[in-house]
């Protein structure tokens, strides 16, 4: 396939070959597409794809690429102004099509500049050539692993989440370190890692410095037992929960990232749990409940940098229970610290260290979720209503990383 990078004036800006390789259901990773495109600033592109066999017709795989990339372009802020088949005898144009379809880009409201989702992108360098060839087994979850009506550690939107490279992860560290029995995520985010090697029955210790990792961390992967009866009972509490007056969630968050129905039901809920929870633990698992609901429901692309100018995500908010058992958690270890103070006060046999690689801070990004969690209500400022995150933004993040 290739790709004509196009600038505001449709000026050619690069010509680029694209493999879209083998498809399944996940067809195309963007960045092989607009990646380019968010590098050279590029407003709108063209592809062209080759027949051979001289029927330009469009196939079933045709039209299925065609559409997650529109539904890419209209995430990426990148306009997709055709999609053209091409033979040697004749083209067929997907441009009615693309035109009559709602292909307006999603836009942003940031510091108050409205904006694309483009223009708050980063450029990433790969450093190295993954071999794919090692790559061999069914990684992901069957749907049936995962019961109805509940969530796992994946079921959250999170930048660098690493779900989809677990088998990559462990063909790589059991190739390297055959035989261990600690395994530590140190930077540990969504906590996939660690949980893909909890399964195994190895003991996990896992950190992060953010509360809203933190929690589920500890409830996924922590150590004291659960009364799941009594987590079912209040996660139904919550749910039927009214709330039909304004809170500190509402005002600051309602009609923005969140319906105002649902931001009142959100501050109503984190009230609540407050009152009804025994312990640590269980306040750990109904927290993990509420993050995980609100990611459903927000108004965002899966960060809180900034909302979506159209408020169009209206279904109401609805909290699981968790999918997890202890059965593997007897001698894990869970950590909220500074990982370059922890390391000095706990042993492994492995050492998984997956910190921030760029500049964009995870306390930037996650400021709402932090603020949730926390609960401490601070002052916001700002179209985005973020609260000060001085004490929890990482020096990886830095040139002066340590």
């Amino acid at each position: 396939m290739v790709c004509l990078y196009l600038n505001a004036r449709n000026a050619l800006l690069k010509k680029e070959v694209i493999s879209i390789g083998i498809l399944d259901k996940s067809i195309i990773h963007p960045r092989e597409i607009f990646g380019p495109a968010v590098e050279l600033r590029a407003a709108g592109i063209v592809l062209l794809h080759n027949h051979p066999s001289g029927d330009v017709t469009p196939s079933k795989q045709d039209i299925e690429v065609v559409n997650k990339i529109l539904e890419a372009g209209k995430i990426m802020g990148v306009n997709v102004i055709d999609f053209i088949i091409v033979s040697e005898n004749a083209t067929h144009s997907f441009f009615t099509e693309i035109q009559s379809s709602d292909s307006k880009v999603t836009h942003y409201v940031s510091d108050g500049v409205q904006n694309s989702l483009f223009d708050l992108l980063e450029t990433e360098q790969p450093i190295y050539t993954p071999e794919i060839k090692k790559i061999h087994k069914v990684y992901f979850y069957p749907e049936s692993r995962v019961k109805t009506g509940r969530f796992r550690l994946q079921n959250r939107r999170f930048l660098g989440n690493k779900y989809k490279l677990l088998g990559f992860i462990e063909d790589i560290v059991n190739e390297k370190c055959n035989g261990f029995g600690v395994f530590c995520d140190i930077f540990a985010g969504t906590g996939v890692v660690g949980e893909r090697f909890n399964e195994k029955g190895i003991k996990v210790i896992a950190n992060d410095f953010l509360a809203s990792n933190y929690l589920p961390l500890k409830a996924f992967l922590g150590t004291s037992e659960i009364d799941f009866e009594e987590i079912e009972k209040k996660i139904n509490l919550l749910n039927n929960l009214e709330a039909h007056n304004d809170n500190y969630f509402s005002e600051h968050f309602g009609n923005t990232f969140f319906t105002l129905g649902n931001a009142r039901k959100i501050g109503a809920i984190r009230e609540k749990i407050d009152e009804i929870v025994k312990g640590d633990n269980e306040k750990a698992v109904l927290i993990t409940a509420l993050l995980y609901a609100v990611d459903k429901v927000a108004n965002t692309v899966g960060h809180y940098d900034a909302y979506r100018k159209r408020l169009d995500t209206i279904q109401p908010l609805r909290l699981l229970a968790p999918d997890f058992g202890p059965e593997n958690n007897a001698n894990n270890e869970v950590y909220k610290e500074d990982a370059n103070q922890l390391i000095r006060k706990i042993s492994c046999d492995v050492l998984y260290i997956d910190p921030p690689y760029n500049s964009r801070q995870y306390s930037d990004a996650y400021h709402l979720l932090e603020n949730l969690a926390s609960w401490e209500k601070p002052l916001v400022h700002g179209k985005a209503k973020k609260m000060d995150r001085a004490h929890i933004k990482s020096n990886y993040c830095l040139n002066s990383a340590p």
